[in-house]
C-alpha cells in the first residue's frame, strides 16, 4: 500500500507541474517557426553591379515569393558555367568569403541578397572562363536555379585564394 500512496502523490505532484506548465504556455504566445527558404519560393535577379576595372561585385538578389517567412543563413553554393579554352559547360564552384553571417528572416515578398565579387577578364591576365550562367543553390537546401550571365572573368580555379569569391546571404538588397 505504501508505494500505491507514493505513486498517488508523485501522479498528484505531477499533475500540478504540468498545470502550471500549462498555465503559462497559455499566457505567453508560442514562438513562431519558420522554414528555411526553399529554391521553389524564391525569385532570383541581378541586383546592382559596382566596382573598379580590376575588381567587380555583382549583387544577386532572392525575393521570397512563397506565402510564408522562411529564412537564409549562410552561404549559397554558386557556380559559373561558361566556356574555358573551346570546352564548353565548364562548371567553376566559387569559394566563400571568410566572414560572420547571420541568420535573416523574409516574409511573404521580403528581399535578401549575395554579392559575387569577382575579377574581370582582360587581354593578357590569363585564362578566362566565359560565364553564360550561374547556378545558385540556397543555402541548406539541395535544389538549384540558374541566372544567365555573360560575363568574362578570370579563371583562377586552381588559386588557394582566389579574386573571384562570394559573400554570405545578407539582409535587403
Amino acid at each position: 500500500m505504501r508505494f500505491r500512496t507514493s505513486v498517488a502523490v508523485l501522479v498528484a505532484a505531477g499533475s500540478i507541474v504540468a498545470g502550471c506548465n500549462s498555465a503559462a504556455a497559455a499566457a505567453s504566445p508560442a514562438p513562431t517557426r519558420t522554414s528555411t527558404c526553399q529554391t521553389a519560393h524564391l525569385r532570383y535577379a541581378f541586383g546592382a553591379r559596382s566596382g573598379s576595372s580590376s575588381q567587380r561585385t555583382q549583387q544577386v538578389v532572392l525575393t521570397n515569393k512563397g506565402p510564408s517567412a522562411c529564412t537564409l543563413s549562410g552561404f549559397p553554393g554558386v557556380d559559373l558555367v561558361g566556356t574555358v579554352n573551346g570546352q564548353q559547360n565548364y562548371r567553376w564552384p566559387l569559394e566563400r568569403q571568410v566572414v560572420r553571417y547571420s541568420k535573416v528572416t523574409l516574409k511573404p515578398g521580403g528581399r535578401a541578397h549575395f554579392d559575387l565579387i569577382y575579377l574581370p577578364a582582360a587581354a593578357g591576365d590569363g585564362t578566362d572562363i566565359a560565364v553564360d550562367k550561374l547556378v545558385i543553390t540556397p543555402p541548406d537546401d539541395f535544389a538549384h536555379a540558374e541566372l544567365t550571365w555573360h560575363q568574362p572573368v578570370l579563371l583562377q580555379d586552381a588559386a588557394t585564394h582566389p579574386g573571384t569569391y562570394i559573400s554570405p546571404v545578407l539582409p535587403g538588397a
